[in-house]
């Protein structure tokens, strides 16, 4: 059941405007990086301001109203750890995401297995390759740890991003962020040669 027994859905959500956020913007010289616990008050700007505007469309303001200031915060040991990285135009975050062996939950299984964390692009960088670079970087740094399974709980937005590159749904999920705060989420995996 999500929040107020409603569809977590937007009642006007129509999936044929998914390049509504394309951008022409060429995009600044950036590095890829390895996050340091220094980057977590722009790494959570970062995130309000991509979560805020991408996840709008697609789900209900009440909501994202309680649900997005939960989920703004970078917990420090997923910036502490090596495995989250951030794309970084001169000083200004564009993009971010890693993994972990723990779950988005604190639980860890076995090592074999990773999951993708926090992955946001500043609203217009989307569709501009910063995420899926991040993306891919992710991945590639996970192998060389011997993870051989990579799972992710996208938001709905996200599911495409994901599916596109090479992630398989298996189901729905309900989040819970707090009592009574549920977030529809898809579960995701990937296996990883």
């Amino acid at each position: 059941m999500c929040l107020l027994n409603e569809t977590p859905l937007r009642d006007d959500l129509d999936l044929s405007n998914v390049d509504d956020f394309d951008t022409a913007q060429v995009l600044p010289p950036f590095e890829v990086r390895t996050a340091a616990p220094s980057d977590a008050a722009a790494i959570d700007t970062l995130i309000a301001k991509s979560y805020g505007a991408l996840l709008t469309p697609v789900y209900h303001d009440d909501i994202l109203a309680r649900a997005l200031p939960r989920m703004m915060r970078t917990a420090p040991s997923l910036l502490s750890g090596g495995s989250y990285f951030v794309a970084d135009a001169g000083g200004v975050l564009i993009g971010a995401g890693g993994w972990s062996q723990a779950t988005p939950f604190g639980g860890v299984g076995p090592r074999e297995n990773g999951h993708m964390r926090r992955f946001a692009v500043l609203p217009d960088m989307v569709r501009s390759g910063v995420g899926s670079l991040l993306v891919a970087h992710a991945l590639k740094h996970a192998c060389a740890q011997g993870v051989s399974k990579m799972f992710c709980l996208s938001t709905l937005a996200a599911e495409l991003f994901y599916e596109n590159l090479g992630f398989e749904a298996t189901g729905e999920v309900e989040l819970t962020l707090e009592p009574g705060l549920y977030f529809p989420a898809i579960q995701m995996q990937m296996a990883l040669t």
